[in-house]
């Protein structure tokens, strides 16, 4: 657990002085430097990450499935049978992929923050900064980066993106709306409103779904029934239980909303693209509470969404003038960072990311 640490505090320092203003050369140049050590990280682990032995299995294994039996996506399973046809090292495809991961989510995060080391942070709080990635957060690090061609409304290239990603996880789909989500110029009132319809509209959809069990029969049926079920979002989620997930997810996304809106119109005079991250993350929101009482496993097509808090959270800092305020502001902001990380590495899933085991450590 102490390289966790070690690391989050490392990222915690450097983003203090990061959020002093300092020289962007002088910033950028740490920033590159944590990006390449998450990176080697990222592919010189071994037996750790959430999936780690499905993700193995398969790779040792695809050269005798089919296409038509494959049941990963086209990019992820092209990648898998390229590589593995050239060695049956485990490594150099994590070192592949990682690349690609991190080379779009690094150029995205350096891109859209003012402060990438404290996005980077924040990061590293909710998921590891990646080094323990699967194929949906290749894709969510690919539909981040592909946020630059919306600013500059290009979108051809956007769509390239968006295609590429639905190639790693087919959830991607969903991002197309974001090149209208961008751009839409609602009140705070407006969004609220919204947040609170798709509360409504979620328990109507699982009354309905309630209804239609055991009325349509077949592969629906099975589907539907399937998806209600206790037995079914239990095993989604371990031991951490549907009313936790449910608790900390609403928790967590009402903290960073409350604080955008409060500072909303000081934040769209000074930086208008703020508005374009803010829509992200709230469309994401109502993704997650039009999902989460149907079913938790439905939650996941909000996080190619959901990743914008860490933009959103450099911002804010952005917006502070008084060296004292800030300090003070960014001290809370650790320690929340601290309990979230904290949350991850004692939670259900521990046994995956606890100890961090390299792969020279093995024959």
């Amino acid at each position: 657990m102490s390289i966790y640490i070690i690391i989050f505090t490392i990222l915690s320092l450097f983003s203090m002085v990061e959020s002093t203003n300092l020289d962007r050369r002088v910033t950028n140049l740490f920033f590159f430097i944590f990006c390449i050590g998450l990176y080697i990280l990222s592919f010189i682990r071994w037996e750790i990450g959430t999936d780690w032995k499905n993700y193995y299995d398969y790779f040792q294994s695809v050269s005798s499935i089919t296409f038509e039996d494959d049941v990963f996506e086209w990019f992820y399973s092209i990648l898998t049978r390229l590589i593995s046809s050239f060695t049956d090292n485990y490594t150099i495809f994590l070192c592949v992929a990682g690349l690609i991961l991190f080379s779009f989510q690094s150029i995205a995060i350096k891109r859209l923050s003012p402060y990438p080391t404290m996005s980077l942070l924040f990061l590293w709080s909710i998921q590891f900064a990646n080094i323990l990635f699967v194929r949906q957060w290749i894709a969510i690090a690919i539909l981040m980066f592909s946020v630059v061609f919306i600013e500059k409304r290009r979108f051809l290239p956007f769509i390239v993106c968006v295609i590429l990603a639905a190639g790693f996880h087919r959830t991607s789909w969903i991002f197309v709306f974001a090149w209208w989500v961008y751009r839409m110029n609602f009140s705070i009132k407006t969004m609220v409103l919204l947040i609170l319809a798709s509360i409504s509209f979620s328990v109507i959809i699982t009354k309905a779904l309630e209804l239609l069990s055991g009325g349509v029969g077949g592969v629906i049926q099975a589907k539907i029934d399937t998806y209600l079920s206790d037995e079914f979002n239990d095993d989604t989620n371990s031991d951490i239980g549907l009313l936790s997930v449910i608790i900390r997810g609403v928790a967590n996304k009402f903290l960073i909303l409350l604080m955008s809106f409060f500072l909303y119109d000081k934040l769209i005079e000074k930086y208008p693209q703020f508005r374009g991250y803010l829509n992200l993350y709230w469309f994401g929101t109502i993704i997650y509470f039009s999902t989460i009482s149907i079913s938790v496993v439905f939650v996941r097509i909000s996080y190619a969404f959901d990743v914008f808090q860490i933009i959103l959270v450099a911002y804010f800092f952005k917006l502070i003038e008084s060296p004292l305020i800030r300090f003070t502001a960014f001290l809370v902001l650790v320690c929340y960072l601290f309990l979230r990380m904290r949350q991850q590495l004692n939670g259900p899933y521990a046994d995956e990311f606890v100890p961090f085991k390299l792969f020279f450590s093995y024959d």
